[in-house]
């Protein structure tokens, strides 16, 4: 018995055969399904994007305000730092 290893030198020749095979596989799949039961399935896959999409939303939204509180930070440590300066160029 003779085993065939392919070794792959163009990675993005592998990766058009993966998701070739992987379509069929999808499409044989949806064959066997029932109707309520493909769309079922698409339901999940919808509320699954739109978790990832509003996860990212927040992630955006909290780093945002850290960077907002930590500009403001800055700019009052810069006015207080340009305060003594002034004070300390007056006679």
């Amino acid at each position: 018995m003779h085993v065939c290893i392919r070794v792959w030198h163009d990675v993005g020749m592998a990766e058009s055969y993966a998701s070739q095979f992987a379509r069929k596989g999808g499409q044989a799949r949806a064959r066997k399904l029932t109707p309520e039961q493909r769309s079922e399935s698409a339901r999940k896959a919808v509320e699954a994007r739109w978790a990832k999409q509003k996860k990212l939303v927040e992630e955006i939204t909290k780093g945002t305000t850290a960077l907002l509180k930590q500009a403001k930070a800055n700019a009052k440590t810069a006015r207080t730092r340009r305060a003594r300066q002034e004070k300390a160029r007056q006679p």
